[in-house]
């Protein structure tokens, strides 16, 4: 039996931490484990193995404070009380992440789709790139006067390309004849791949950028900046950035902690995430590789690094069924319903790639913890400070 995964959340104001375990078998297989708790580490001893957990670098523990142990079969979990906590890097707050597409204003460009290299739009010149507000703001921060229907302000022109979180609004004219359309999705004529769908009567196209890529001068290029935090925590930290309030001092620490994340697939059916965001900047020390696959050292000892991360800890619920019945149903209105909550669109690229890895996180944790009674997941997105 081997050590797997490893996740302390570390609560500084509580000086306590919280020790989740994941092993490679189910611990009721196992013969023997047993788990010392020592000022600078953790040690975890087998038939044939030890590992080793230091945590010198990040606090020391208080002696015989070891508590809520719970073993469910692959994982073990309890809490430690702890002391001289290292206090973290304090990360530039001016730091901004960039979301504008890398094409400059009057640039010639080739839109292509990523899957076949199908030419959607050909060498064209975009004169205006804008960003697109998103359905969490209010239009007032983007437009200084309108008419009754924001439509027309809305609508790309030929040469024009508006942009929002993993998306570019285009007019549908301009592709048209390279894309298939049907019941208001867009698809690529030569490979079929889900590109998007259309917007304002199909006079707009809203394309997802994870489908397509820029050709400048036979060069390829990514629609937006390479960013190195990753897309999944880059949509959350996109989600508590709309939905926080600037204007009174008292109301800055107020931010929407629900979203209703949708998303079209291919078929045309539609699937959502309903998030709780619980907290987005947990303090987790964790291994960043599994370590069942090695690292033992000649002293049959697997000397276990931690590193220092981020996390949002939410709550999350798939929702598939449509049936008009079903209690998914009725909890999905309810939350499209309530106006404190907002919805947005996503690709359903990141949709799976985002479930996959709560799915994934959630197992870090045992399941007496990981479920709650309304059928809600406990989990993390883990991100680098």
């Amino acid at each position: 039996m081997s050590l797997r995964t490893l996740n302390i959340e570390v609560r500084k104001n509580l000086h306590c931490a919280n020790v989740f375990l994941q092993f490679d078998q189910n611990l009721t297989e196992t013969e023997f484990l047993k788990i010392n708790v020592e000022e600078n580490a953790l040690k975890l001893r087998g038939l044939s193995t030890e590992t080793n957990i230091d945590v010198t670098k990040y606090f020391t523990i208080e002696a015989k404070t070891m508590s809520n142990l719970t073993v469910e079969e692959c994982n073990a979990s309890f809490r430690l009380s702890i002391n001289n906590i290292q206090k973290e890097a304090k990360a530039d707050q001016r730091r901004k992440q960039i979301f504008a597409p890398q094409l400059l204003e009057g640039t010639a460009a080739t839109l292509c789709c990523a899957n076949c290299e199908c030419i959607l739009i050909n060498e064209q010149q975009f004169n205006k790139i804008r960003e697109f507000p998103t359905g969490t703001v209010d239009m007032g921060q983007f437009f200084c006067h309108h008419g009754p229907s924001f439509d027309n302000i809305l609508v790309p022109q030929t040469n024009d390309l508006f942009y929002g979180f993993e998306f570019i609004v285009l007019n549908y004219k301009t592709l048209e004849t390279a894309t298939k359309y049907k019941e208001g999705h867009i698809y690529c004529k030569r490979c079929l791949q889900y590109l998007g769908w259309t917007m304002f009567s199909d006079k707009a196209a809203k394309l997802w950028t994870d489908t397509l890529h820029f050709q400048i001068e036979n060069k390829k290029q990514d629609i937006f900046y390479k960013h190195p935090t990753p897309l999944t925590s880059q949509l959350l930290q996109r989600i508590i950035k709309d939905a926080t309030v600037d204007m009174e001092p008292l109301l800055t620490q107020i931010q929407f902690s629900k979203i209703v994340l949708q998303s079209t697939f291919p078929n045309r059916k539609y699937k959502y995430v309903l998030l709780q965001i619980l907290e987005k900047e947990l303090c987790v020390l964790r291994n960043e590789t599994p370590l069942a696959l090695g690292g033992v050292n000649n002293n049959n000892v697997l000397q276990v690094e931690l590193e220092p991360y981020k996390s949002f800890k939410l709550l999350y619920r798939l929702i598939e069924d449509e049936s008009e019945e079903s209690k998914s149903t009725v909890l999905l209105n309810y939350w499209q319903q309530d106006i404190s909550i907002s919805t947005m669109q996503i690709s359903p690229t990141l949709f799976s790639n985002l479930l996959g890895e709560l799915d994934e996180n959630s197992l870090l944790l045992p399941e007496v913890y990981r479920f709650t009674q309304d059928d809600f997941q406990l989990s993390y997105i883990f991100y680098k400070n």
